[in-house]
């Protein structure tokens, strides 16, 4: 019988670039975490996960980000913890790379099984010639949230926290500009040797044209030396497999709906 210790390369006190997904995880968590605090709002680490509230009215800006493999107890502390710690109005989300039994009876709802993309580096695409692409603050940052809450759909909701000034040097944000209109967005945050890319929009009578993958290339351009990740909507899945993304393997999503 071996008594040689078998690394599972989640454990709490393993090296967070042990691979890519744990690379990614880890980023997703610190960005969450980063941006909580510079928004005045709140983050906590409990054991396996990441708890982070900056008091967005959009509920993917709030985050619980399991950070490794659940056992059923781990996963129930983890609940009880992200119950107490958000306010019972909040909307918010909990993304786990790993497969996770029904949490219907947490109040959470399923959001579906998003996959993880990743991109190596490499040569990026130009934009189309009528997209001209501006990175934030040489773009009005009123633009990039007005194009994001149009995009997603949210102009019921608020602001989002990545609007959030206080937030900007954080992140690299892009708006597309057609003529003088805005029409697109990205952002990435580069963290433990990746480019984590999120807030890709286009207003939905500028779709097809190829603005969502001009902006994704742009933020994805902000470390060129490094690979990008993304968790990709369904939508956006075939622009960025245009652009050279893979796909690594499907995630988990519930959400906390907001009240």
């Amino acid at each position: 019988m071996t008594t040689e210790t078998l690394t599972t390369g989640w454990e709490p006190d393993g090296p967070v670039g042990d691979s890519l997904a744990r690379r990614f995880v880890h980023a997703y968590a610190d960005r969450t975490t980063a941006m909580a605090a510079r928004a005045g709002g709140r983050a906590r680490r409990v054991a396996g996960a990441v708890l982070a509230d900056p008091g967005s009215p959009f509920g993917y800006d709030n985050a619980v980000v399991l950070t490794a493999p659940p056992d059923p107890d781990d996963l129930r502390r983890v609940l009880d913890d992200a119950a107490a710690f958000f306010p019972p109005h909040r909307w918010w989300v909990l993304l786990s790379l790993f497969a996770l039994p029904d949490l219907s009876g947490y109040g959470l709802v399923r959001v579906g099984h998003p996959p993880l993309m990743f991109r190596p580096p490499g040569p990026l695409p130009a934009p189309p010639p009528d997209l001209r692409i501006r990175t934030v603050p040489d773009a009005d940052p009123a633009d990039f949230e007005r194009v994001l809450v149009a995009g997603y759909g949210l102009a019921e909701v608020g602001r989002p926290a990545v609007a959030d000034p206080r937030s900007a040097d954080l992140l690299h944000l892009v708006v597309g500009y057609a003529g003088d209109e805005p029409v697109a967005t990205a952002g990435a945050g580069v963290h433990h040797g990746v480019v984590e890319v999120d807030w890709v929009s286009v207003l939905p009578e500028h779709r097809g044209r190829g603005f969502g993958g001009a902006v994704t290339a742009a933020v994805c351009a902000a470390a060129p030396g490094l690979p990008s990740l993304l968790i990709s909507s369904d939508d956006g899945h075939p622009v960025y497999r245009r652009l050279g993304f893979w796909d690594l393997f499907r995630t988990t999503m519930w959400e906390h709906p907001p009240s």
